[in-house]
Parts: structure tokens; C-alpha cells; sequence
């Protein structure tokens, strides 16, 4: 299956792989140096591949919110293994569980959209997968992926959801090591009031910031959060406020994670950089206050 772009970061995602290293000459001594380390885009992705994933897990009650929240570090989180000649992905949890995933699953997608959802129901259990190349600026990002894997138990609607980010992951020999970055993003999401029975979308109404400073491995970033009705009862934006986020970038690795803070609410997040020296990069996020709970993605890449 092959994603075309899309718009906006949906509720997502996935994974991988790439390249080799980079190096240079050193010395009065002439040599051939090393070529910089080579990615794949996702739309030219082919063949067998095994995904590797960041971000978050939380269990979701509709209309009510989410709890529960917990990171995975890139490399802890999800495993997505596809194989192109059944054109399956099967998923593997942190704790063990697995669920395929293959044609028959797949759902007809929405006109324009750059989504693809895959629905397996076996007896009470309804497993949902959702994966997405997202946009910023209208753009489809290159190396990133997002998705969402929700377990549902079709008797009390209640879910374990698995959100994760991935794509073709910067390798760690061409993370930068000095100097700083600010990326552009695109935020998504959903958020629930406490006592009010309706979620709400974020996507659209929402805006995050986000910088690194790839010399000390400081993170950066913010999410000022809006969200109109999913129901569509309403155009009106209700604001949820600013959060602050502070992390650090994973030793020997592309990953990074933190906490968030805002009045009277706090939250993690967890994601990982992609492609050529971080040139994109995303994150999961959660946020768990008196009044709201709130879970979704924001995807960037380098101003």
C-alpha cells in the first residue's frame, strides 16, 4: 500500500529505517571520504521492512477522556512488520500482544486523504490501525509516519490506544551534535471536557512550537491548544490553553522525551527526529488536568 500526502497531523503512526554512516578525512593525507548517510522517502519505500516506533499509550473512554498515559521510547514502542507479497502489517505491543492486519482489513479510504485504516474484530475485541504521512504547511512531510492502534472492547466501547511516529528515523551517526534548529508544525489531536459529553477535534485549531539544541540535547516546545466539537455541533474554538514542554534527546540515538506543564494540567511526550541530519521530526503527547484530558501528535520540520 502506498500513502499519497495529506494535510494536518492525524491521530497516528510508525516507522523506519535507513542509511550508513557519514565520516570525513583527517590529516595532510588525501582520501575518499565517507558519503553522508542515504535515506528512503516513504513514498519510495518497497519491499519487506520492519518498522520501529516512539510515543505514547493511554486507555480512552468516549466522551469521557483519557488516563493512563505513558511513554514508549522510540525503540520501546511499537514493532509494525510488513510483508509486500500479502501486503500485511502485523504489530507488536511493548508488552508482547500482536494483531495482523491485511487487505481485507483495509477500510475505503476518504477521497483526497493521505489515511489509510484497517478494522479486525475478533469476538468482543475490535482492533482499529490507522497510519498517515502527515503535512506541515500543506506539504507532505518526506520521512515521517503516523499512526494509531486502538484495541476496543466492542461491550463497553473502553480502549487501550498505542500512538506512534516513525518513518525513516535519523541515523545516529548524522544526528547533529552542535548547534540549535526550530522547526514548523502542524499539531492534531482530540481533547474531553470533564462533564461535558463530547470530544473534541484539535486539528486545525491547535499550534505547537519546537526546538533542539543538538549541543546540550535540550527540547523545547509548547502546544496552545483549541478544539471545536467532533460532532460538529459547533464552529466555535474553545481554548484549552498553553502547555510547556522540556525534554532531552536519547544518548546515541534519534529519540527524545519530556514532560509538559500548564495551569492546573500536566503531560509527556515522547517522539523521535527523521531523515538527513533531523530534518523532520515528531512527537505524541498526552495532557491530564482537573477539567480536560487531551491526547494527540505534532510533526515538524526544519525553518
Amino acid at each position: 500500500m502506498r500513502l499519497a500526502g495529506s494535510s494536518g497531523a492525524a491521530l497516528p503512526a510508525l516507522v523506519l529505517l535507513s542509511g550508513c554512516g557519514g565520516g570525513s578525512s583527517t590529516g595532510g593525507v588525501a582520501s575518499t571520504p565517507t558519503p553522508p548517510a542515504s535515506y528512503t522517502k516513504i513514498a519510495d519505500m518497497t519491499g519487506n521492512r520492519t518498522f520501529v516506533t516512539g510515543g505514547i499509550q493511554y486507555n480512552s473512554v468516549p466522551n469521557v477522556g483519557f488516563s493512563n498515559a505513558a511513554t514508549q521510547a522510540y525503540g520501546a514502542g511499537v514493532t509494525v512488520a510488513y510483508t509486500a507479497a500479502s501486503d500485511s502489517y502485523k504489530l507488536t505491543a511493548p508488552d508482547g500482544s500482536t494483531v495482523t492486519f491485511d487487505p481485507s482489513n483495509a477500510q475505503a479510504p476518504t477521497p483526497g486523504s493521505n489515511a489509510q485504516t484497517w478494522v479486525k474484530i475478533s469476538g468482543t475485541t475490535r482492533d482499529q490501525f490507522l497510519l498517515a504521512i502527515p503535512s506541515v504547511g500543506g506539504v507532505p512531510l518526506s520521512y515521517t509516519v503516523i499512526g494509531t492502534w486502538s484495541t476496543i472492547d466492542t461491550t463497553t466501547n473502553r480502549a487501550l490506544v498505542r500512538l506512534a511516529v516513525g518513518g525513516a528515523p535519523t541515523i545516529a551517526s548524522d544526528m547533529p551534535k552542535t548547534g540549535t534548529a526550530t522547526y514548523n508544525t502542524s499539531v492534531g489531536g482530540a481533547a474531553v471536557v470533564t462533564g461535558v459529553p463530547v470530544s473534541y477535534t484539535l486539528t486545525g485549531n491547535s499550534t505547537a512550537t519546537f526546538s533542539a539544541n543538538f549541543g546540550t540535547g535540550a527540547i523545547t516546545t509548547s502546544l496552545t491548544l483549541g478544539g471545536t466539537p467532533s460532532n460538529g455541533s459547533s464552529t466555535v474554538v474553545t481554548s484549552f490553553g498553553t502547555f510547556n514542554g522540556t525534554g532531552s534527546i536519547a544518548a546515541g540515538g534519534p529519540g527524545f522525551a519530556g514532560t509538559l506543564t500548564g495551569t492546573g494540567a500536566n503531560g509527556i511526550f515522547s517522539g523521535v527526529f527523521q531523515g538527513p541530519q533531523a530534518l523532520e521530526m515528531g512527537y505524541d503527547w498526552s495532557i491530564t488536568g482537573t477539567n480536560v484530558t487531551a491526547v494527540g501528535s505534532v510533526v515538524g520540520v526544519k525553518q
